[in-house]
C-alpha cells in the first residue's frame, strides 16, 4: 500500500461528500446475513477530532489561532485561522491568548479557511475556554 498525502481539508471534502443522511457512519459494520451494526460516531466527527487548536507565532510577529492536523509540520497549515491584530493588557500577553482567549478589547481578524505559515517561532496549546473565545470573537471593523 502506498502512502497518501491527503490534507485535513481533503479529508473534510471527502467527508462532506460522503456524510449525507444515508451514508454509513464511521465504525459501522453491516453484514448482509446478520445485519450487525457497530456505530461509534460519524465520519465527520472522526475527521474533526484529528484537528488540534493551536496558536502559532511567526518570525514576522504574527500571532495566529487555528486548527492543525500536524503540530510538527513546517511550514504549518492551519484551518479556520484567525490572527490577533492587537491584544489588550488584561489578556496576559500572548500566553493569555492560549489560556483565556481574546477579550472584547482585542482586535481579531476574519477567518481564513486555510493558511500556510512559515517562519514559525512557537506553537502553543489552547485551553477549551480560549478556543471558544477565539471562535466567538468579533471581527475587527465589522
Amino acid at each position: 500500500m502506498k502512502n497518501c498525502d491527503l490534507t485535513l481539508d481533503d479529508m473534510r471534502r471527502i467527508v462532506a461528500a460522503a456524510d449525507g443522511p444515508t451514508a454509513p457512519k464511521f465504525g459501522e459494520y453491516v453484514f448482509a446475513d446478520t445485519n450487525i451494526k457497530q456505530a461509534t460516531g460519524s465520519l465527520r466527527a472522526a475527521v474533526d477530532n484529528l484537528s488540534t487548536p493551536v496558536i502559532v507565532t511567526t518570525d514576522k510577529r504574527g500571532v495566529v489561532f487555528g486548527y492543525t492536523a500536524n503540530v510538527n509540520a513546517r511550514p504549518i497549515i492551519l484551518t479556520n485561522a484567525r490572527m490577533c491584530l492587537y491584544w489588550s493588557a488584561n489578556v496576559g500577553g500572548v500566553f493569555g491568548l492560549g489560556e483565556k482567549g481574546p477579550t472584547r478589547e482585542c482586535k481579531i481578524s476574519a477567518v481564513a479557511p486555510s493558511i500556510t505559515l512559515e517562519g514559525v517561532t512557537a506553537i502553543m496549546s489552547v485551553d477549551p475556554a480560549a478556543e471558544k473565545a477565539w471562535k466567538d470573537a468579533k471581527v475587527q471593523g465589522r
